[in-house]
């Protein structure tokens, strides 16, 4: 299972560096209005914060983890 998790963790990265250079090289060709990035920038701390909402909603609850269970 977690290496499921990190399977998709990786491709995750991945569409989001493809993502960020997309945009990067349409803003380099003017096919992105400024006003995108103005308004980006002052939204840029829901990033984050939504990153951070996904992980938390990911946590399983205590001993529903595998490595969590003693075998003594």
């Amino acid at each position: 299972m977690a290496g499921d998790y990190r399977y998709r963790s990786r491709w995750t990265g991945a569409f989001i560096l493809i993502a960020v250079g997309v945009i990067g090289l349409a803003a380099n060709f003017d096919l992105i209005p400024r006003q995108f990035f103005h308004d980006f920038w002052k939204l840029w701390p829901l990033i984050p914060l939504a990153i951070g909402v996904s992980i938390l909603m990911r946590r399983r609850p205590y001993g529903e983890n595998p490595r969590d269970i003693d075998h003594h």
